[in-house]
Parts: structure tokens; sequence; C-alpha cells
């Protein structure tokens, strides 16, 4: 009976080992993905040098949030808390005067708490706090706000960050970004929220400048301080320096904005207040237009002046009962 085994002679074993390594050098690359070398050599990831950490830490905003205590800043700093915060920029809780709604901000590594007298409002206790120890100076992208406001509020279709919608508007040429324009006693972006960077925050902060913008007004003298630079003695002089504010960025070459969609429809700030000049604090009942500006507008509302409640209170609720927050978008 004839033998069902094969003959392997030397030229058959040559043939066959020739093929196994020309399909072996074929499939590999593709079925063998690059071994890190961290991983490959049993080590963790290199630390980032000191340059590095410095160059990562320019690169994230300071959000500085100032707060002094009522019954409507308290709810405002709550959905703040449960809503603004997340891990692409470092934050900033002032608190002026005796409260305990610090004891609502959680303890993360990525905000702090400074707690001061209630003097200088909040613009001037902004500026305190940026100036101590150069604290701006360790950033480039700023936002500013205080607890009059609440929000963020954004469409439930939304995937956008609510701090990078407003400084993305800062840019080469506009460094001061706010929810709205008022046009009386004279053009200024509203201080209930500031976006700028460093240029625009070295204007803001400078002394040397600080009354360059100032104007006779029924708040305040020409002599008077503009800006984040000054300590605010009275109401009067704390808006006085807020009208100021958006004329010390002007003066030095720069634009404003704002996200109020009734200026858009406009070539820009001087001449929305040319065609507008009527248009003063629209964040009063029925002063939009004969409306009020949805906080999806704005991303943030004026909510201290019971301006349409029942909106306020359904847009509150429904926010709070979503999972989302700005942790699921803001990045780290």
């Amino acid at each position: 009976m004839p033998s069902l085994g094969v003959h392997w002679t030397p030229l058959k074993i040559g043939l066959l080992t020739a093929v196994f390594l020309i399909s072996a050098w074929w499939i590999l690359p593709f079925q063998l993905p690059a071994i890190p070398e961290s991983i490959a050599h049993g080590s963790s990831p290199k630390p980032a040098t000191p340059d590095q950490q410095s160059a990562s830490s320019k690169d994230r905003p300071l959000i500085v949030y100032a707060y002094h205590d009522s019954e409507s800043a308290r709810a405002n700093l709550d959905y703040f808390v449960n809503k603004g915060i997340h891990n692409g920029a470092d934050f900033v809780f002032i608190f002026n005067g005796d409260a305990n709604a610090s004891s609502t901000i959680p303890d993360l590594p990525n905000i702090s708490i400074v707690k001061r007298d209630n003097t200088c409002f909040d613009m001037g206790a902004i500026g305190e706090v940026l100036r101590k120890d150069d604290l701006w100076k360790k950033y480039k992208r700023f936002i500013t706000m205080n607890a009059s406001i609440r929000g963020p509020f954004l469409p439930a279709w939304s995937s956008s960050c609510w701090s990078d919608l407003y400084l993305s508007k800062v840019t080469e040429t506009t460094k001061l970004v706010g929810m709205t324009l008022n046009c009386i006693p004279r053009l200024h972006v509203q201080s209930m929220i500031f976006a700028t960077d460093d240029v625009g925050m070295s204007i803001l902060l400078d002394p040397t400048v600080a009354t360059s913008a100032s104007e006779d007004d029924r708040f305040g003298s020409k002599d008077a301080p503009v800006g984040l630079s000054g300590c605010y003695a009275d109401w009067n002089a704390a808006v006085h320096a807020e009208v100021g504010t958006t004329g010390l960025i002007m003066n030095a070459g720069y634009k404003v904005d704002a996200m109020m969609t009734a200026l858009h429809s406009e070539q820009g700030v001087e001449e929305y207040c040319k065609a507008h000049p009527d248009s003063g604090d629209l964040l009063w009942d029925k002063k939009y237009f004969g409306s009020n500006i949805h906080p999806y507008e704005t991303v943030f509302i004026k909510a201290n002046r019971n301006v349409d409640p029942s909106l306020m209170s359904s847009m509150t609720d429904w926010h709070m009962r979503m999972k989302s927050n700005s942790f699921d978008v803001c990045g780290s």
C-alpha cells in the first residue's frame, strides 16, 4: 500500500519557510500596534517640566465670582455651583462680608475661596483679589462675574461650554465682552459679567489710566477712577466705575462686544447706540424693545429684579433636573 506521508525535501521546506516569512511581514504591521515607550519599559509618563506646567496654567482661564449675601444671590450661587463650575478653568470665589455660603463651594484643586470685608463693591473687590500677589499675571484669559446673575443656561441640544462662548468673542481686536450693552449715560458693557484677556485685564487694572476714560455724569466726576483699579465707597462710585470701564478699553484702541442679539443688528456698538440712543439698562421688565431678554440669548440672566419670575422659576427647575452640567462639556 503506498505511503500517504508527505516527502519533505529540502526544496519544499525552503519554499514553505519563505512563504511563511513573507506572510508574517505583511500581516504583523496591521495586527500589532506599536507599544508606547513608557509602557514598554514599565515606567510612568514623564512629569511635565516647570516650563510646561507654567504654560499649561496660562492656557487655563481664570473665572472670578464675587458674592455678597442676599436671598437671590444665594439662589444664584447655588445654581452656578451645580451648573457652572467645571475642570476647564480655575475659579476664585470672593465672599464679601459675613456669609456661610462659602460652605457650598466644593473642595476641588481648581477652586479657591477668598473671604474679605464687604468693601469696594464687586468691581473693587475683584480688582483687589486679582492684584494680590500678581494673581492675574498667571493667566491669559479671564471671566469676572457677580451673584446678581443666574446661569449658565444653554439649550438641551447645545454641547457648548458656557465659558468658551464668552471667551471665544475675545479676539486680537475685541478686549471686553459682556451680556448686554447700555447706551446711557454713555456707551458701556454692563459689568455683571466680563470676559477679557491679559491685554484687556492689564488696562482694567492699571491705576495710571484709571481716570483717562472718566467723564462727568450723574454717578461721579471725571476725576474719579473707573475700571478694576479702585476701591469704590458707594453705589454711585461703583456705577461710575462700571460705565467708564468700556471707555478704558476703547481709548486703548480696542473694541467691545456683548451677547445680546439686538446689538448685532447693527455694525457695532457705536452704530447701535446711534440707532438706539435711548437704549438703557435692558435688564428691567419689558425694557428689551418691549420684551425681556431670554436666558438662552445671553447664557446668564439678571436674577435680582423679579423680572419674569415664572420664566426664571421654570428655567431654573428644568435645568436643575437635567443630569448634564458644565463638567460634561467644558474639558479639563
